[in-house]
């Protein structure tokens, strides 16, 4: 089976020691002291040139709005070797985004968290756990019938106490860690009842 319970798997707590974003303002902070503030975090890995991630973009704004007030912070990550702060900085303010994009120089906080792919997201605890790992949905459209949920039953099983899975299936852009990897962005889109 795919899905693990959280209740009966856990993915356990992840050093964050090491890895720091910095911010399109030229803010630098450590991951683990972002991941402090808040209850909660979910990190978005991001891409500028994913055609995924510009599919999920709407999604993800939506989810951090409605959940921000609930004390779940949304950091949306570049880890992608050929990506700068400067190129993001342009594209963030060209796309009218309203979540910042941190850069994650090196990529440190995606091999921290298992990050492989964009829009790969990773819901981690206050105390460095990661209580999810996987893609926000199936990609179905909200509303349809078919769709599930994913990073919004995490969230909601977290906030309520309740178990949700811990993983599910990632797809999309491959996340460069050197450029001499860098490939022309693809998203691969799952078919119906594929896994990784």
């Amino acid at each position: 089976m795919v899905l693990l319970l959280a209740g009966c798997a856990s993915s356990g707590v992840t050093s964050l020691a090491g890895a720091t974003l910095t911010s399109t303002s030229r803010q630098v902070h450590s991951a683990q002291d972002l991941v402090a503030a808040a209850p909660a975090t979910v990190f978005v890995f991001w891409s500028a040139g994913c055609p995924c991630v510009r599919r999920y973009q709407e999604r993800i704004e939506a989810l951090a709005a409605a959940w921000r007030p609930r004390g779940i912070a949304f950091v949306q990550v570049s880890s992608n070797a050929g990506e700068t702060l400067e190129s993001l900085t342009l594209e963030h303010a060209r796309r009218g985004l309203a979540l910042p994009v941190w850069r994650d120089e090196g990529g440190q906080l995606a091999q921290a968290l298992q990050a492989r792919s964009t829009p790969t997201v990773v819901f981690v605890g206050r105390d460095g756990t990661v209580l999810f790992r996987g893609w926000v949905d199936n990609e179905r459209t909200p509303g349809e019938p078919d769709r599930e949920a994913w990073l919004e039953a995490a969230l909601t099983g977290f906030t309520r106490g309740e178990a949700f899975a811990s993983h599910t299936p990632t797809w999309g852009c491959t996340i460069t860690r050197s450029l001499g990897l860098a490939t022309t962005p693809s998203c691969h889109q799952p078919s119906p009842g594929e896994t990784p």
